[in-house]
């Protein structure tokens, strides 16, 4: 049986680097990946990576470090995103009766939506993330965010009709 996360599109990787400095300008200068700009101010560059956003953020470096929203140490996980349009509820039950142990015991919830994570066997950070609603007044922090992913969405919708019409064909 499928998952209700297995269903959902892979929206940000962040990546943990020595010198964010010297990596944003490898990504930017040599990869030529374009920046997107952050109204919230909360974390280090982000680069469009077609489908999904690339977050660099800083790597503890002889034991000095600082903590992340979520408490845990930068260098103890890289994080996968994945964004939920309408019920991180359900898709958090549907977690937990697999086995997932969360990390915390409830969805959080302020300005920039809601959040729940939990660790892969290697310790890697799965983070879902549901913005607010439309027509919330904290909509408009996320705004240009969820319209990114939104086309990215529906891209993805367009190229499996596509396959399946061309599996038909055959």
């Amino acid at each position: 049986m499928s998952s209700l996360i297995g269903q959902l599109p892979l929206a940000a990787v962040w990546f943990y680097c020595k010198d964010v400095n010297q990596t944003e300008r490898f990504y930017k200068d040599i990869v030529g990946l374009k920046p997107i700009e952050d109204e919230s101010g909360e974390s280090g560059p982000h680069f469009d990576l077609g489908t999904i956003r690339l977050t660099l953020l800083p790597r503890v470096v002889d034991g000095t470090h600082q903590k992340n929203n979520g408490g845990e140490k930068p260098a103890d996980a890289q994080h996968l995103v994945f964004l939920v349009e309408s019920s991180i509820e359900a898709v958090y039950r549907d977690l937990v009766k697999r086995g997932v142990k969360m990390k915390a015991k409830k969805i959080a919830e302020d300005e920039m939506g809601k959040t729940i994570s939990f660790n892969d066997p290697d310790g890697h950070v799965i983070y879902l993330w549901q913005p607010p609603r439309k027509d919330s007044k904290d909509f408009k922090q996320v705004e240009k965010l969820v319209k990114h992913y939104e086309s990215i969405s529906r891209a993805l919708a367009d190229l499996r009709q596509y396959d399946e019409e061309a599996k038909e064909d055959n």
